[in-house]
């Protein structure tokens, strides 16, 4: 069974993840991958991009899980089809004390990095050398906020912790067929310090990790964010009262720093992902905890199209002695981008999948509840569950919140991603790059049009008194059907 292990490092890793999340929910399909296995790394367990992260993980998952708890229906196919699990879940024996949770251990760093470091119990030389390489902002810094773009701290605290318990199960649950993905900033502080620690841990057959011959042998690929944003600095009052922040002015030098070590020292990854783009208005300057929260940006939906491409080049041209390179590039330079800015297999392997998931959301929070005589709604109960205050479908219908919110970020930045219109109420006009002609014979694709298909594609089948994981599946399965039909048809996408 091939698995996809991903370390999503720090705040930029996390906003990857949760792109990749919703594409994955909308049917996106990764190559020959069966189980994917997501580890938020970051020590600052407040923080408010892995948090929205991991709640968005764990409602995924237990709308997957409510969908193909029977194991009669095929995985990674149509809505919410790819199987996302924990570490702790694999079953791996040998390794005692794991968190079922999608977020790496810490332990609960709470301390300064000079208290981390035992400064004031050092020697008077040892103390001068490390005046002498850190700042006393670095040292005085909170690690429970993470590395706040200070990457040489990074590295010296998550080089003793990279050996912790999860990387141990990860390495005894690897099998040959398995791949690695990190995603990482290399502008930041945690990312940056991360990412070639964690290889470096993943490849040594020297750190004390189990199976040394099958680390070394997996294939592993990365996405390197370089800068994309910029933040607001702080004023000289704010500077003043010692207020905490990150200098956006000092990223483009940590990036060719960054940029000249690996190619002087990284080794163990047979492909590379690099995005960035020229930074837009600065976002709030929040260094960590629930503050830090950015909103949604177009980088980060292209690199959860990295994964996918990763997965989907054979072993046989992963060659580490000779990796590859890559980087994404649109159509044109245009500040608005859709489904027209990509190339024909991304319309056929993502494009697709979003707007039938789009057509789902929307008709599922416009009209559904409306319908109560209709055949999808009477067959299958849904009175019985609907509206859901608990379980899979008032899963699926948070979901579809935080979806709506995800997609209206993407359209406010400078780049904007602005293939769906998420306040659209009329099916004709939701995809930017193909509107569906209308006229007085031919009203295109209506709620109507959308109701009968729902309705055809449950027949006259009604279920017995289900449960609410069997009324979710009900759904499910029609709108996987209703939406491919009128995309078809309708829309006429290709």
């Amino acid at each position: 069974m091939a698995r996809l292990f991903i370390f999503a490092v720090g705040g930029t890793g996390a906003r990857v993840l949760r792109s990749l999340t919703m594409l994955l929910a909308a049917g996106m399909r990764l190559p020959d991958c069966d189980q994917v296995i997501p580890v938020l790394v970051d020590p600052d367990t407040q923080n408010g991009d892995v948090t929205r992260t991991v709640d968005l993980l764990k409602r995924y998952k237990r709308i997957h899980d409510a969908l193909y708890q029977d194991g009669q229906h095929p995985k990674n196919e149509g809505f919410f089809g790819q199987d996302l699990t924990t570490l702790a879940q694999l079953n791996t024996s040998g390794v005692e004390g794991l968190r079922d949770s999608f977020v790496y251990d810490f332990g609960g760093i709470n301390q300064s990095f000079k208290d981390f470091m035992h400064y004031n119990e050092t020697s008077v030389e040892t103390r001068g050398l490390l005046d002498l390489l850190f700042t006393p902002d670095s040292l005085n810094a909170s690690l429970d906020l993470g590395f706040r773009g200070s990457p040489n701290v990074g590295s010296v605290v998550l080089n003793s912790l990279v050996q912790a318990k999860e990387m141990r199960y990860l390495a005894q649950s690897l099998n040959s067929d398995d791949r690695v993905f990190f995603i990482s900033s290399i502008f930041g502080g945690t990312g940056a310090a991360g990412f070639p620690l964690l290889v470096k841990n993943l490849r040594d057959p020297g750190v004390d990790l189990p199976q040394p011959s099958v680390r070394a042998a997996v294939p592993a690929g990365a996405l390197v964010l370089l800068p994309y944003f910029k933040l607001q600095q702080p004023s000289a009052e704010e500077k003043k009262n010692g207020q905490d922040f990150i200098d956006s002015n000092t990223f483009i030098t940590k990036t060719k720093t960054a940029l000249s070590y690996y190619a002087e020292h990284l080794e163990g990854i047979e492909s590379m992902y690099y995005l960035g783009d020229q930074a837009g208005q600065p976002l709030p300057n929040n260094p960590g905890r629930a503050e830090q929260r950015n909103q949604a940006h177009l980088m980060e939906v292209l690199g959860a199209l990295a994964i996918q491409h990763f997965l989907g080049q054979p072993a046989s041209q992963l060659d580490r002695g000779n990796p590859a390179y890559h980087e994404f590039g649109l159509k044109s330079d245009a500040p608005t981008v859709d489904f027209g800015q990509f190339s024909l297999a991304q319309r056929r392997e993502v494009a697709r999948p979003m707007i039938q998931f789009h057509y789902f959301a929307r008709y599922f929070r416009q009209h559904l509840l409306e319908e109560k005589s209709a055949p999808l709604y009477k067959g299958g109960k849904l009175g019985q569950h609907l509206p859901a205050s608990t379980g899979p479908l008032a899963d699926l219908t948070d979901f579809f919140t935080e979806y709506e919110s995800w997609l209206r970020e993407l359209g406010v930045n400078e780049r904007r991603f602005a293939a769906l219109h998420p306040e659209e109420t009329d099916f004709n006009k939701m995809v930017a790059d193909k509107i569906i002609s209308t006229g007085f014979f031919n009203k295109g694709l209506t709620d109507d049009v959308l109701r009968a298909e729902l309705n055809d594609a449950v027949g006259k089948t009604n279920l017995d008194n289900p449960d609410s994981a069997r009324a979710l599946r009900w759904l499910v399965e029609a709108f996987n059907t209703a939406t491919e039909k009128v995309v078809d048809s309708k829309l006429q996408y290709s």
